[in-house]
């Protein structure tokens, strides 16, 4: 279980370096798709959790297949760390409104 927080944490980290770092765009080009794809929290955190799942050993007992284990991994953290980043937002951010009319 301590595993799957690692996991969990480390790729939250890697979502939030990957939009950090200034050559991503340029990495995935100014396409229309990748752009929406690199917006979208739960795509970039498929991919990111995915390209991270073999160094880590969880087991999960449903599935043998090594590539699929790892796809579905990838999907369900990334579907729950999305759920807990939109709550925390939720919770916690300011919402400002200014009216413009004086």
């Amino acid at each position: 279980m301590i595993e799957f927080f690692q996991y969990a944490a480390i790729g939250k980290l890697f979502l939030f370096l990957v939009r950090k770092f200034p050559l991503t765009g340029i990495i995935l080009g100014k396409t229309e798709l990748s752009q929406e794809l690199y917006d979208c929290d739960l795509c970039l955190g498929f991919w990111v959790y995915l390209a991270l799942a073999p160094f880590f050993k969880i087991k999960i007992d449903i599935v043998e297949n090594k590539v699929v284990r790892n796809t579905v991994l990838a999907g369900v953290t990334s579907f729950l760390m999305y759920l807990i980043s939109v709550g925390w937002r939720e919770n916690f951010e300011n919402l400002v409104i200014v009216d413009g009319t004086n």
